[in-house]
């Protein structure tokens, strides 16, 4: 359908995103929005469904067909509808809404088919079939997927229902004119709408990378850290989890610029930064502090296992060969979590162990 649709579009369609994660973090940021439009939304849906049941419909409904109406509203869709936009207002019900909502067009359709069929006159009450199409698709706060499966539902509902109903063509085929407008403008909103959010999603998260992430070497920087430590450091009380914290010095950088030159300094910490990248596990966090300082937080360690990670990755730097500046070596202050700790404590404890390893001749590694 999709593939379709683009031919036929001036504008690119923006499908689920490839990246597993990204799109359940899309999932995730789209559903408090989501939530709080489907409940206003069914909330008034079940609102008007009682003014409309209450309003004088003697002029084209016999009284026996009224008493149905008010049967079928007020027992069955004021009901379903507020279901539903409490459930929307609650997390742990949540998951089951999105179901349920996209059934409520269907049953709405059996019922309007079902009235319908009760009425002479049943002009007047058409435009609750061609409202319900466009409603699927723009206000009820469905998600494309469930839209779509939803609206061509209700709309083939719709079409065969009337078509034993008009006896007239010319009437019939307006009819399906209709319902075919409702169901077009509605899933064109509904294209527009689904990549609005996307693309605003997207240029959050760029606007957000952008924010934490180190222009130069491609790593976090301090303002990710801010983030990550307190929460690593919650963790570790809630769950009595340890962690290590690293501050990694390239040793001698001055002499780098004043040498080569700061294009090429540039370039030591760009390739210092991808070692680092790549030396890391997968759960560790790497941010460029500062100048030619980088943090490490480790996960899951003790104090034996963070000294050898230490000492394994000041030798990887040691290793690497930076092309024209050759070998470079790093100065290493490594420190664990303690209960008490805050941010603070764990960075000057860093600090203080990575002054000491400058102290006694760089290229090594301090434990405090």
């Amino acid at each position: 359908m999709q593939k379709i649709l683009q031919y036929i579009l001036p504008f690119k369609l923006q499908g689920n995103f490839s990246d597993k994660a990204l799109n359940k973090l899309y999932e995730e940021w789209d559903k408090p929005s989501r939530q709080i439009q489907i409940s206003a939304i069914s909330f008034l849906t079940a609102v008007l469904y009682i003014v409309f049941t209450f309003m004088d419909k003697s002029s084209w409904l016999s009284e026996d067909v009224q008493t149905l109406m008010t049967k079928v509203y007020l027992l069955g869709m004021v009901p379903m509808m507020l279901t539903i936009s409490f459930f929307a207002s609650k997390n742990r019900f949540y998951k089951y809404v999105m179901f349920a909502l996209a059934l409520s067009p269907i049953v709405a359709s059996i019922c309007h088919a079902y009235i319908a069929s009760k009425i002479t006159n049943y002009s007047p009450f058409l435009a609750e079939g061609y409202l319900s199409v466009f409603w699927i698709f723009i206000v009820s706060g469905m998600t494309l997927g469930y839209a779509l499966v939803s609206a061509i539902i209700s709309s083939i509902i719709l079409l065969v229902s009337t078509f034993y109903l008009m006896n007239d063509v010319g009437i019939y085929t307006t009819h399906v004119f209709w319902i075919m407008c409702s169901f077009s403008f509605g899933l064109l909103g509904a294209l527009i709408f689904d990549r609005s959010r996307k693309t605003i999603f997207m240029n959050q998260q760029e606007l957000h990378r952008l924010v934490i992430t180190d222009p130069l070497t491609g790593v976090y920087n301090r303002n990710q850290l801010t983030k990550v430590l307190p929460q690593e450091i919650g963790r570790g009380v809630r769950y009595n989890k340890s962690f290590g914290l690293l501050m990694i010095d390239i040793d001698n950088f001055k002499r780098v610029n004043d040498t080569f030159g700061h294009d090429i300094g540039d370039k030591v910490l760009q390739n210092t930064a991808q070692v680092l990248s790549t030396f890391i596990r997968k759960n560790d966090t790497l941010i460029r502090w500062g100048g030619e300082e980088f943090v490490v937080m480790v996960l899951e360690v003790d104090q034996q296992s963070l000294s050898q990670f230490c000492e394994k990755l000041r030798e990887q730097i040691e290793a690497e060969d930076f092309h024209l500046v050759g070998n470079i070596t790093v100065s290493v202050g490594a420190t664990l979590f303690k209960e008490n700790d805050s941010s603070d404590s764990l960075l000057e404890r860093a600090d203080n162990a990575l002054y000491e390893a400058k102290e006694k001749g760089r290229n090594r590694v301090i434990y405090a």
